[in-house]
C-alpha cells in the first residue's frame, strides 16, 4: 500500500455512514484566498512577507508552500489548486473577496475560469463593508459581473454569495437589513446569502437575517477542546440542529491553525494539526451531525496555517485525507 492508499485508509477507518432524508446536493467547499502576488509579475511580494527562498521561510506564515510563495494572478497556479481541490474532493471554493478594484476581483474571474475547467463550484467572501448602500453596491456589482457565471455555487437554482463577519460587526444587524432591501428591489430573490454565525446565540439571532448559516473562525473552540470527543459530538450536533429551516445547514472543520506570525495578533491562537488525526477526528464528528455542507477553514490561508494545500512541512497529508472523508460523507 502506498502512502497516499494508506492516508485515505486512516482517514477513512472507523467513520460510519449515517443515513439521510432527502436533502440539498452535498457540497465540501473550501475557503480560498486568491490575494497573494509574487516576483517577477509584482515588483515585491504581495501578502507574503520576509520571504527566504533559500531557507524556505515566510516571515507572516508558520509554514512554507510546497511549490513555493506563489502569485494568485498566474493561470498555471490557478489552474493547479483548481485541479488539487477536484482531485481530492473538494467540490467548490468560497474565494475571499476586498472589493471592485481588489487583487481578489480580478482574480475572481480567473478562478472561475479554472474552476469550470474542473467542474468546481465558486462562490465569493464579502469581507467587509463600510456601509449599508457600499455593501448593497459591491452586492449587486458581483450579481452583474460574476454571480451569472456557470460555474457559480447554486441552491435551489439560486446562487450563494458569503458574508464574513466582519460585515455584520461593522453595520449591524440593521445595516445588514437596509443593505439586502436595496439589493432585494434592484434583484428580487435573486439571491441567497450565507451570513457568519460564530455561536449558538448568533445562530439565535442571525437565523432570520440569512438563508443560510456558517462559521469561519473555529479556531477559539477547537484550541479549548477539540481533543475532547464529547465537545466535538455535542458541539457539531448542536450546531447543526440549530441551523434546522435554513436552506442549508453547514459544519467548519478544519486541519490545524496557527497564527503566531501575524504581528497584529496579540493573543495567538495555535491549534496543532498532529500526525492528522485532530483534522479526521473533526470530520468524523461533523459527518455525524449530518450537514449538509462541509465547509474546510481553509484552502490557502497561509498567514493562519490553516491551508490544506501542499507545505514542505506536511506535504499534501491533508488534502489527501480530504479526499477520503469528503467521499464518505457525500456518500451518506
Amino acid at each position: 500500500m502506498n502512502r497516499r492508499e494508506l492516508l485515505l485508509a486512516v482517514s477513512a477507518a472507523a467513520l460510519p455512514v449515517p443515513a439521510r432524508a432527502q436533502a440539498p446536493e452535498k457540497q465540501v467547499l473550501a475557503f480560498y484566498y486568491g490575494w497573494y502576488g509574487a516576483p517577477p509579475r509584482e515588483n515585491d511580494w504581495v501578502h507574503w512577507q520576509g520571504v527566504d527562498t533559500q531557507a524556505g521561510t515566510i516571515a507572516n506564515a508558520p509554514e512554507y508552500p510546497a511549490s513555493g510563495p506563489y502569485d494568485s494572478l498566474d493561470p498555471a497556479v490557478v489552474a493547479r489548486q483548481a485541479g488539487q481541490a477536484a482531485d481530492n474532493g473538494i467540490t467548490g471554493f468560497v474565494a475571499s473577496w476586498w472589493g471592485r478594484g481588489d487583487r481578489t476581483d480580478q482574480q475572481l474571474t480567473m478562478l472561475l475560469e479554472a474552476a469550470a475547467a474542473r467542474k468546481l463550484s465558486v462562490s465569493a467572501y464579502i469581507e467587509k463593508a463600510t456601509s449599508a448602500d457600499a455593501l448593497a453596491a459591491d452586492i449587486l456589482y458581483m450579481h452583474q459581473k460574476h454571480i451569472g457565471n456557470a460555474s457559480w455555487l447554486r441552491l435551489d437554482g439560486k446562487p450563494v454569495l458569503f458574508l464574513f463577519d466582519r460585515v455584520i460587526q461593522t453595520i449591524g444587524p440593521d445595516g445588514w437589513k437596509a443593505a439586502r432591501a436595496k439589493v432585494e428591489e434592484a434583484a428580487p430573490g435573486a439571491i441567497l446569502f450565507a451570513g457568519t454565525a460564530n455561536s449558538l446565540d448568533e445562530i439565535k439571532a442571525r437565523k432570520s437575517l440569512f438563508d443560510i448559516l456558517h462559521i469561519y473562525s473555529l479556531q477559539f473552540e477547537a484550541a479549548k477542546h477539540a481533543d475532547s470527543e464529547d465537545w466535538r459530538s455535542a458541539f457539531y450536533t448542536g450546531w447543526v440542529k440549530a441551523q434546522a429551516g435554513r436552506k442549508a445547514t453547514t459544519a467548519t472543520v478544519m486541519p490545524g491553525f496557527d497564527d503566531s506570525r501575524l504581528p497584529e495578533r496579540d493573543k495567538p491562537v495555535i491549534v496543532d494539526r498532529g500526525d492528522g488525526g485532530p483534522y479526521a477526528r473533526l470530520w468524523q464528528a461533523a459527518i455525524a451531525a449530518r450537514p449538509d455542507w462541509v465547509l474546510i477553514v481553509s484552502f490557502n490561508e497561509w498567514h493562519e496555517g490553516s491551508q490544506i494545500e501542499p507545505s514542505r512541512e506536511y506535504g499534501d497529508r491533508a488534502l489527501v485525507m480530504t479526499h477520503g472523508l469528503s467521499k464518505i460523507f457525500r456518500a451518506g
